[in-house]
């Protein structure tokens, strides 16, 4: 008997029993939970190390510590941290109350952003950023979470729940107040962002059944959108044409706009299957100006840890997204699934656009990577949207039973103990 006769299968029962134990382990009631908690809290550990990495070289140039933005940025990630876990343990009342405030709350600061003579500024050609007092932040990334919330509560509302199949259902006041939040959104200019906030639109659309000329008709206006976005800005068309003449060289375009998506191609092919090692990127010492540490941080990570790095960045994002499907697929109520369905939705999108910006595949677009990406206000928007996620596998039947069995053996056991402690001599 060859020794390759002895090994196959020994390799196949453990290739089995691997298997078995993960079905199993996915089977446990609150396993989407721990998951998701697991996948993020990597994902977020791996961005900041390389978000400090790759931030280091721009921060020394403007006269800062090496760790200025990596500082902020694990700053945000704990306050980001705390409003999760906050989220995540809101009843579903309260968390409709919330959406009714939130979504009212991100109309109002988005009007300020684009008020001539408001609190908005501009930076990077957009203006997004608000400004009250010391703190500047970006209302639309948080409209996102206020957005997924609220299509959440106001489909499941009571005297609606039971009527989605009419357009006015569907309609009002969803597309009218959904459309004034897009609108402002690309009021900053902003398409990365607004596109982003169009797919929100349309995901609970699909989550409730929505017919699909509906969805078609909402997906044609957010691409005519889309592209008068391009059209009508001189930036953002040089970009796109840009694009259009790397991949189509024969069409002899415009010339690139930027440098940087060629430097980040230049990174990923240095990198190779293992990378340069960690810290020793190349590009982030001026190949990819200031965009090292947010559009192209992957690019830096692939650059540093290899496609080794890359495939298990990548691989925790389709966690996040994978779980968060699941938890809507395994949930018996309506809300929980447009929550949960929402929030995966918006974070695939998201990180799916950084990823093709930076492997040259699309045109730049100013969206950061979820949880590895800088930038305070979508760290905090991103971890807000866990803690939703986290709420929804909470509320999981099987979960729900099995938090109800804790509870009643920690009652017992403290029963018990005061029984004991009653009945013990003095």
């Amino acid at each position: 008997m060859s020794v390759n006769q002895i090994d196959r299968p020994v390799f196949s029962d453990t290739a089995v029993g691997l298997r078995s134990s993960i079905r199993a382990a996915l089977r446990q009631p609150l396993a989407d939970y721990y998951l998701v908690i697991v996948a993020v809290v990597l994902l977020s550990g791996i961005g900041l190390y390389e978000m400090i990495s790759a931030s280091s070289v721009l921060a020394m140039v403007q006269g800062h510590s090496p760790y200025y933005y990596g500082l902020h940025q694990g700053i945000m990630i704990a306050a980001g941290a705390i409003g999760a876990l906050v989220l995540s343990r809101l009843s579903r009342r309260a968390l409709v109350i919330v959406s009714w405030l939130g979504v009212a709350l991100a109309i109002v600061l988005l009007a300020f952003v684009v008020v001539p003579g408001g609190f908005g500024f501009s930076s990077g050609g957009n203006q997004a950023w608000l400004s009250i007092g010391p703190v500047q932040f970006q209302p639309s990334e948080f409209a996102k979470v206020a957005l997924v919330l609220w299509a959440a509560a106001l489909f499941t509302q009571p005297d609606r729940i039971n009527n989605l199949g009419s357009a006015k259902a569907l309609f009002l006041p969803y597309l009218p107040v959904a459309g004034l939040i897009l609108g402002l959104v690309a009021a900053e200019k902003d398409l990365g962002t607004a596109v982003i906030v169009g797919i929100i639109v349309i995901a609970p659309l699909w989550l409730v059944g929505a017919p699909g000329k509906l969805l078609g008709g909402a997906a044609l206006v957010g691409a005519v959108g889309a592209g008068l976005m391009v059209v009508f800005d001189s930036v953002r068309r040089a970009k796109v044409l840009s694009f259009i003449g790397t991949m189509l060289p024969f069409l002899h375009l415009a010339p690139p706009a930027s440098d940087q998506p060629q430097n980040a191609i230049y990174a990923l092919a240095t990198g190779g299957w293992w990378g340069v090692g960690p810290g020793a990127s190349r590009q982030k010492w001026g190949g990819l100006y200031n965009g090292a540490h947010t559009d192209y941080i992957l690019a830096v990570l692939g650059e540093e840890l290899g496609l080794f790095g890359i495939l298990i960045v990548l691989g925790l994002m389709v966690t996040i997204v994978v779980t968060g499907l699941r938890i809507a697929r395994r949930n018996d109520a309506l809300f929980w699934r447009i929550a949960a369905g929402g929030v995966a939705t918006w974070i695939f999108v998201q990180a799916g656009l950084n990823t093709l910006v930076a492997f040259g595949m699309f045109p730049v677009m100013g969206v950061p990577f979820p949880f590895v990406s800088y930038g305070g206000s979508a760290i905090m928007s991103a971890l807000f949207g866990v803690g939703i996620l986290l709420a929804a596998a909470l509320h999981e039947p099987l979960a729900v039973r099995e938090m109800a069995d804790r509870r009643a053996r920690k009652g017992t056991h403290r029963t018990t103990e005061v029984i004991v402690a009653r009945r013990a001599p003095r």
